[in-house]
């Protein structure tokens, strides 16, 4: 059973009313792309549009798109944008076709990005999910890091209600490499997985 727009509907309602950090000079690359990917891929999973309008000049989540050509490096022919914090070597890129949200991130230590975002995603949905590791895979170079997110108390039982059965839960995904890209270091990506 998915649900992903409700789920992201909860995400967005938990996450926007905490005030956005994304726009303010970053201490570091792990805080902004931690702030980038809770505030933008996570806050809006299920209604990227919105997304998007708040990324554009004037508005509260603004990041500068970069241009088709350093696009195409983070979209590799897929249909989408690119969205840039220089500062802290952060990318935002949204993939049109297949409504999916990532954050590129050129250099930062994984160990200390895999907690921060934990921690931030514990802040930002702990009292409508239960948050857990959810295990590591390896393949060559790639180390990817996982996140648990299920529904969990009122939120769960109105979910069960509304669609009969146990709902999705998420899944982040924190993919690292030290050596694959010297100009990338992570990409952390988010999506519904079973119970």
């Amino acid at each position: 059973m998915k649900h992903p727009v409700l789920l992201g509907a909860a995400l967005g309602f938990a996450i926007l009313s905490a005030p956005a950090r994304g726009q303010q000079p970053a201490a570091d690359a792990v805080e902004a792309a931690s702030q980038t990917f809770i505030h933008g891929c996570v806050a809006h999973l299920g209604a990227y549009d919105q997304l998007r309008r708040r990324l554009q000049p004037g508005q509260d989540l603004y990041l500068p798109q970069l241009p088709a050509k350093e696009a195409g490096l983070f979209l590799q022919g897929r249909e989408g944008e690119a969205y840039a914090r220089p500062d802290a070597g952060v990318t935002l890129v949204l993939l049109g076709a297949e409504a999916q949200c990532a954050v590129f991130v050129r250099k930062a230590p994984p160990d200390r990005l895999y907690r921060r975002l934990e921690q931030d995603l514990r802040a930002a949905l702990g009292q409508s999910f239960a948050i857990q590791a959810g295990g590591r895979e390896g393949k060559g170079a790639l180390q990817s890091r996982f996140i648990d997110m299920n529904p969990k108390g009122e939120y769960r039982a109105e979910l069960v209600k509304r669609f009969g059965g146990e709902p999705t839960g998420l899944r982040m995904i924190l993919t690292t490499s030290e050596t694959a890209n010297p100009n990338l270091q992570a990409i952390i990506t988010i999506g519904t997985r079973q119970p």
